[in-house]
């Protein structure tokens, strides 16, 4: 069936991105466990991705508590604020998990991905951090246990060649949107829209081009 057009928003740019990070950058595989560090709208759908992937265990990690348990809600195995993420993914991935992905964009949510990553895994760093930012690695990570570090940008993989395969993923159910959008705004509201979304708010929000604000 069609694709509502607020849903489809979202498969131009955050869902692109996360689900692409996993599918397109990582190419993970089936089986494996996954860490995301962010639950906001890129975020969860990297959660979805690493579903889609196959993916036996996803722990999401993220300050808000709604967040989290949007994550939960989504498929994700587990959840938990970040200044407790370390103990949880011990728990459940003893040497690390095999995929971590930075949807943050920071560099101490970077190193909680290299840290929290096994021998020989993968981190992909995914949101994009201020300007100027720079990260101060142990080249151990990358010496003595063998870790791989990349990034993503727009999922690492031609629109018109993964725009068909998102929309094959929500017809299957396999991808979800609407739990995703967040609060909708006329055109002449679009400060609005923005600061509420800066205000951490969930989901994404929508600007409706040609809706009028209420008088």
């Amino acid at each position: 069936g069609r694709v509502p057009l607020d849903e489809a928003a979202l498969l131009g740019c955050a869902a692109l991105t996360g689900v692409g990070a996993v599918l397109f950058a990582a190419r993970m595989a089936a089986g494996a466990s996954a860490l995301v560090v962010g639950a906001g709208g890129v975020g969860l759908f990297a959660v979805q991705g690493a579903l889609i992937a196959g993916a036996e265990v996803v722990v999401a990690a993220d300050p808000v508590a709604e967040r989290r348990q949007q994550a939960l809600a989504l498929g994700a195995t587990h959840a938990g604020h970040p200044d407790e993420i370390e103990t949880l993914v011990r728990e459940v991935a003893p040497d690390g998990v095999d995929y971590a992905f930075d949807a943050v964009g920071s560099a101490a949510t970077a190193v909680i991905a290299l840290a929290l990553t096994r021998s020989h895994g993968t981190v992909v760093l995914v949101g994009i951090p201020p300007v100027g930012t720079r990260l101060d690695l142990d080249p151990a990570l990358f010496l003595r246990r063998e870790k791989w570090l990349t990034g993503t940008m727009y999922g690492s993989e031609d629109p018109a060649v993964a725009l068909p395969i998102l929309l094959d993923h929500v017809a299957a159910g396999r991808l979800v949107l609407r739990p995703l959008l967040g609060r909708s705004f006329a055109l002449d509201d679009v400060n609005a829209a923005v600061a509420h979304s800066l205000a951490g708010a969930p989901g994404r929000a929508i600007v409706r081009p040609g809706v009028s604000s209420p008088t």
